[in-house]
């Protein structure tokens, strides 16, 4: 792209802001950007390395993931069923991040919509009376817990 291109195209900006757009640096290294460059850095070996992915329940405080946990909980629950204040954390860490439902590992650095994360399945489903006490619940992969969805325990078949 040439110069007066640029400038046509960013007439929009002011005197100072097209000034700064072409005196910016890579934020890697420092080195000045061409101007017809639309990121922030000069060549990929400047960009950081990606931090690894930490779910929000090793980040959050206990009784922000009891609160949160029992919050999405209630939107399932039938009327009158029970509720303990159960920390979700504590659950998987007491099945030493094992699913118990297809017994395989629960990684624990994966994003929390990833097929493999951590989630707790409640053992009777809410939606079928099941209640929200640490008795009725275990660890599971979230893949597992939503393919099992509001399945009566009875009607489970498990290593088909």
């Amino acid at each position: 792209m040439t110069v007066p291109f640029l400038q046509r195209l960013n007439k929009h900006l002011t005197d100072a802001e097209q000034i700064a757009w072409y005196e910016r640096s890579c934020e890697g290294c420092g080195s000045t950007l061409d101007p017809s460059s639309l990121g922030d850095y000069c060549q990929e070996s400047c960009r950081p390395a990606e931090n690894p992915v930490i779910p929000a329940f090793l980040t959050r405080t206990p009784a922000a993931r009891i609160h949160s946990f029992r919050w999405a909980s209630a939107a399932r629950a039938l009327q009158g069923t029970h509720f303990e204040d159960v920390d979700p954390l504590a659950v998987i860490e007491a099945a030493d991040w094992h699913c118990e439902l297809c017994g395989g590992e629960i990684p624990k650095d994966v994003d929390r919509y990833d097929p493999q994360a951590a989630s707790v399945d409640h053992h009777m489903p809410l939606a079928l009376g099941g209640h929200h006490v640490r008795g009725n619940m275990r660890a599971a992969h979230r893949r597992c817990n939503i393919s099992k969805n509001a399945t009566h325990p009875d009607d489970l078949s498990y290593g088909d």
